[in-house]
């Protein structure tokens, strides 16, 4: 990373979100001087019939990160909840040391999971969701696919955020593929990339237990990562975005104040 240019930040979003449920937090982002691009899930959708899975996801999010490494750009892997799995599928051969022994320029410099999904290889989001003692998400069927709504959506994802601005991220979420819950992921980005994972206390959708289950089976995979624990539910880019984004800063090797 040049001494005057920060990375630039893909922020993949959640399983039943969209990116404008990331538009506050990503302005405050960029006033913090990143530029960043948060790419439409094709599993996220109002249709009631999806077909993408998982990988079509990655694919949408790997040409977002080839499209800025190819200028030379380094990059910062942001990645909410589901798209932990994505994330980290995505960038194959794409972080920067990879890159430097290719002598190309460029790269993933970071992961930051924002309570995302940290998975090993042969690991599906729904699978790496059990035991589940919270109510299973809503299956709806048609004639030709299955999609899922969340319920209760505003304790699941909202529990701290303001009462009218929870609400108002309620109204944007949208459905999600089932394939997508399955798919297992087949590259361990964690491995080849630093990697901090911002834990959730409170969170009601990825647990804590289960976070730390992610965190302890990436360090026996002899990996050394950060960890930084925060009491928050399951949408800190809503409820706390300051530490967010100094936690960012943290991973980006430019500490600020909040």
């Amino acid at each position: 990373m040049s001494s005057n240019v920060k990375p630039a930040i893909v922020l993949v979003h959640g399983a039943w979100h969209v990116p404008k449920h990331y538009d506050d937090f990503i302005q405050q982002l960029q006033h913090a001087g990143f530029e960043v691009f948060c790419p439409q899930l094709p599993t996220c959708d109002e249709a009631r019939y999806l077909d993408a899975d998982m990988f079509a996801d990655a694919q949408v999010v790997r040409s977002q990160v080839i499209a800025l490494v190819e200028q030379s750009r380094e990059v910062i892997m942001l990645l909410h909840s589901y798209g932990g799995a994505v994330g980290t599928e995505a960038v194959n051969g794409l972080s920067k040391g990879e890159r430097t022994t290719n002598n190309l320029h460029g790269g993933v410099t970071n992961l930051i999971y924002m309570c995302g999904f940290m998975l090993q290889i042969g690991e599906s989001v729904g699978g790496a969701s059990l035991p589940r003692p919270v109510p299973e998400p809503v299956e709806s069927n048609d004639a030709t696919g299955t999609t899922f709504l969340c319920e209760p959506p505003v304790q699941l994802f909202y529990a701290d955020v303001e009462p009218e601005r929870a609400k108002r991220m309620e109204a944007l979420l949208v459905r999600q593929s089932g394939r997508a819950m399955t798919d297992a992921i087949t590259y361990p980005a964690w491995q080849h990339i630093s990697t901090t994972y911002l834990r959730t206390q409170d969170d009601e959708v990825l647990f804590p237990v289960w976070q730390e289950r992610q965190i302890k089976a990436v360090r026996d995979a002899g990996v050394s990562i950060s960890v930084e624990t925060f009491k928050s539910s399951h949408s800190p880019f809503l409820s706390m975005p300051g530490e967010m984004i100094a936690a960012v800063e943290r991973a980006a090797g430019q500490q600020v104040t909040v």
